[in-house]
């Protein structure tokens, strides 16, 4: 699934357990919140693989195509967004760690395991920023298309001699795997939740600003940065994730007039 269905989730899960009315589950709503999510996406992965799949490849499909034909400056600039987003995570889940131990300070709240599970991704965010802003200075430092290739292959895992080498014989759709059934529909699902996704990160941008604007406590500023931080975040993978289904759609509206 798309990176803007996994923050729409996360966003609605919450409210969606307060209609519980369960104490248990509202002393305990982060963790049973990320249970939930980790469930449903492991139900997803077993019950859509050649969709999931295919969607994963096409993405990669198209990084591996900037390298090959040579479109550094695209590249480079797929990697400047990388390193914006992946900063902005690490900086959105170290503030949240701060804000989880600050109120275990104040005695508000007890909740050790969030403490670890902020600190663990807060940890995996910041290593995953350095490692790509050291690739970004490599790209920007030789820009070639050989250096785009080491980086690709360091970065995103990927078997980038093996892709050009079939990549010389054929085009680079003929590469993909058949489309699966009802991918259109995976598709218009998908923009439909990139939309809802960026339209409430626009709603946390104007909440957060509001929360600073007013407050000065600690606790309250604390809450507004998080805000603002998860909202740039939804706004843009909600934003991004829109364009590139509408590019699939136009993309496909071509290939039918052809």
């Amino acid at each position: 699934m798309k990176t803007s269905f996994y923050f729409f989730l996360w966003i609605i899960i919450y409210p969606l357990l307060a209609l519980l009315h369960n104490p248990w589950v509202y002393q305990n709503s982060f963790i049973v919140a990320l249970f939930v999510v980790w469930g449903l996406s492991w139900v997803l992965n077993r019950n859509m693989p050649e969709t999931l799949r295919y969607e994963r490849v096409s993405e990669m499909a198209t990084i591996l195509e900037e390298v090959y034909s040579g479109n550094i400056k695209a590249f480079r600039q797929r990697l400047s967004r990388m390193v914006t987003v992946e900063f902005i995570t690490a900086i959105y889940l170290g503030v949240a760690f701060v804000f989880v131990l600050f109120s275990m300070v104040r005695g508000s709240a007890d909740d050790w395991i969030a403490l670890l599970i902020f600190g663990f991704f807060a940890f995996g965010a910041i290593s995953r920023s350095v490692k790509l802003n050291q690739a970004y200075a490599r790209i920007k430092q030789n820009p070639s298309p050989e250096e785009c290739a080491s980086v690709v292959e360091g970065i995103f895992r990927v078997d980038y001699s093996g892709y050009y080498s079939n990549r010389t014989h054929t085009t680079a759709e003929a590469m993909l795997p058949p489309q699966p059934r009802h991918f259109k529909a995976f598709q218009v699902f998908s923009l439909i939740i990139a939309i809802i996704c960026a339209l409430f990160g626009l709603f946390y941008l104007i909440m957060s600003i509001i929360i600073l604007a007013e407050n000065r406590s600690a606790e309250a500023i604390s809450g507004g940065i998080m805000y603002f931080l998860y909202g740039s975040l939804a706004a843009y993978f909600g934003t991004k994730d829109s364009v590139t289904c509408f590019y699939y759609f136009k993309k496909e509206k071509r290939n039918k007039i052809s």
